[in-house]
């Protein structure tokens, strides 16, 4: 059986539920289906609106690399766990099982299922000055234990996965979800990982619509890596960095379609990246 690990990214959470919902469910429950689904979610605006109702406002820069990032002190890891643990996983959760679907919601720091390094610190940009914040509680994927997920798919359940993990000294870590769906996918030895995002996929100009690529290798992603901008350019970086570890391939598409992930596994919609 084929396994397909699908990150769903908060974006999608807040605007496009019901049709990703419904995709999954409608997969889970075709009896002629060759393979089985694995989820994978983050929760960035979810985090940033809890935040807000506790007065309190999210704290975003950009990297000297270019990256947009989040610094994750104590009191946001502590609402980041309210978010994708809580509200982000159980919706989820819930919705699917209306649907008939058995999912069971988790996160990386259960069971130790997602291991990371915490970064205790983080180089940012602050008005053109780098500056170093430390107090970070965001971490690296390190190791995925496939234990309980391996026992989750074989007993037929969904597997919903907040992008949590637990870090070297026990501690809760917030970790990008993409990178993290790349980390499960290849610790599964999973046939694809879909990525869905906002967007259709990667454009060679992003303002003309009828630009989207449709399939690149690896090495032509490296190549344009700087010319894409925003949440794109980390997906992207994410993507490549699956492909680096044996995940076979990777699909960038949207999520705001009717049927997300079976267009994306049809050939209809994103972005395929491929092995060189």
């Amino acid at each position: 059986m084929r396994i397909i690990v699908v990150k769903i990214g908060g974006a999608l959470i807040a605007e496009n539920f019901h049709n990703v919902v419904k995709d999954i469910a409608d997969i889970y429950l075709n009896p002629k289906k060759t393979y089985k689904l694995v989820v994978l979610h983050g929760g960035g605006p979810q985090i940033d609106s809890t935040l807000h109702k506790m007065n309190k406002e999210p704290k975003h820069f950009k990297t000297p690399s270019g990256y947009r990032t989040r610094y994750t002190d104590q009191e946001t890891v502590e609402v980041a766990i309210m978010a994708l643990a809580g509200i982000n996983n159980k919706r989820i959760v819930e919705a699917l099982q209306k649907k008939g679907v058995n999912a069971f919601g988790f996160t990386g720091i259960d069971g130790a299922s997602i291991n990371a390094k915490r970064k205790e610190k983080i180089l940012v940009l602050i008005n053109g000055k780098r500056i170093m914040k430390r107090g970070e509680y965001s971490g690296k994927v390190k190791t995925v234990n496939t234990e309980i997920i391996h026992y989750l798919i074989e007993k037929n359940y969904i597997p919903v996965i907040g992008s949590l993990a637990k870090s070297e000294e026990g501690d809760i870590v917030n970790v990008d979800g993409d990178r993290a769906a790349g980390c499960v996918a290849s610790a599964l030895n999973a046939e694809i990982l879909i990525s869905l995002t906002d967007v259709e996929g990667i454009y060679k100009n992003f303002e003309d619509k009828d630009s989207l690529i449709k399939e690149l290798k690896a090495g032509q992603l490296e190549n344009i890596l700087e010319e894409l901008k925003g949440g794109m350019k980390k997906k992207a970086y994410a993507a490549l960095e699956a492909l680096r570890i044996n995940v076979k391939k990777v699909i960038i598409s949207t999520g705001l379609s009717e049927r997300p992930i079976t267009d994306a596994l049809d050939n209809q919609a994103g972005t395929v990246i491929l092995h060189d």
